[in-house]
């Protein structure tokens, strides 16, 4: 059983929202996240719009449950935003249900005037994991003590000790590279305290630098992660390749103020990224 809180972010844009028909659903794509699949739905029904975050983690794979607390927000287009939250959302392999929401989150006709933009709908959902048993993330990589031998470094997140070596992490980033070669009291430290970081995040981190040419090429290419969090990814470890391609990838205003979120929510961006948001922002079409 895992204690510890985790927390995740989906992103939706829905397309075309006025053609949904009455009790008809539409779906954003499933993302993996702490090994379990989730997916946003919304609904028209008895003019309300619903929206609902669906766990579709198979009922028959042993037993499982996760105890959420879920936020979901519509983000308008003048960035005005309209928040629900619900706890206590309890997904499990002995439920019938697969999905928690809203079922009259707002009325239809207040959806389609204050927060559809151009006919389409930007969706936000918050996860908050407080509780989880039954589900474990298997790890693909050690970096314990196991590899101690092949190490030249130890970075500790959250009291989890990970072997690394720095020349390979230094290679990869230039975050790392400037911590362990650069002026910083780190570059002398055999073992150093990583915070701000959830240690399975880390360790999928590092699975990805090994496994992968490099990171950068893994999540433009094959990672189905939303654009917002790979920025994030980008800001955090200065992957400058992997902000360029998620700049480049947005299309729209819409895309850019799904990405940017409500003011204060997480994560927060620093100027460089910031700044090429809204440069790019002013440049584009509705």
């Amino acid at each position: 059983m895992s204690t510890a809180v985790k927390e995740f972010l989906l992103t939706h844009v829905f397309e075309n929202i006025s053609t949904l028909k009455e009790n008809e659903r539409f779906y954003s794509p499933v993302v993996d996240h702490f090994n379990v699949p989730w997916r946003i739905g919304c609904v028209r029904a008895g003019g309300f719009f619903s929206l609902y975050v669906f766990c579709e983690k198979p009922k028959d794979f042993g037993e499982w449950a996760i105890n959420t607390v879920v936020t979901v927000e519509l983000i308008s287009a003048t960035g005005r935003s309209l928040k629900k939250i619900a706890s206590n959302c309890n997904y499990d392999s002995s439920s019938q249900f697969s999905n928690w929401g809203f079922n009259q989150f707002v009325q239809w006709e207040t959806m389609e005037k204050e927060y559809a933009i151009n006919d389409r709908l930007i969706v936000q959902v918050h996860v908050v994991i407080e509780q989880i048993t039954g589900i474990e993330i298997s790890k693909i990589r050690h970096f314990d003590e196991t590899t101690k031998i092949l190490s030249d470094v130890i970075l500790i997140v959250e009291d989890v000790k990970f072997y690394v070596l720095k020349a390979f992490l230094a290679a990869q980033s230039s975050y790392f590279k400037s911590m362990f070669f650069g002026e910083f009291e780190e570059s002398k430290k055999s073992e150093i305290k990583l915070d701000g970081v959830n240690a399975e995040d880390f360790q999928y981190f590092l699975e990805l630098l090994y496994l992968e040419p490099t990171l950068t090429k893994f999540l433009i290419g094959k990672s189905k992660d939303s654009l917002r969090n790979k920025l994030a990814i980008s800001m955090k470890f200065q992957l400058e390749d992997l902000k360029k391609h998620c700049i480049e990838s947005l299309k729209s205003k819409a895309d850019i103020r799904a990405v940017l979120g409500a003011s204060g929510s997480e994560p927060e961006f620093d100027s460089s990224i910031t700044n090429s948001l809204f440069e790019k922002m002013f440049s584009l079409p509705e």
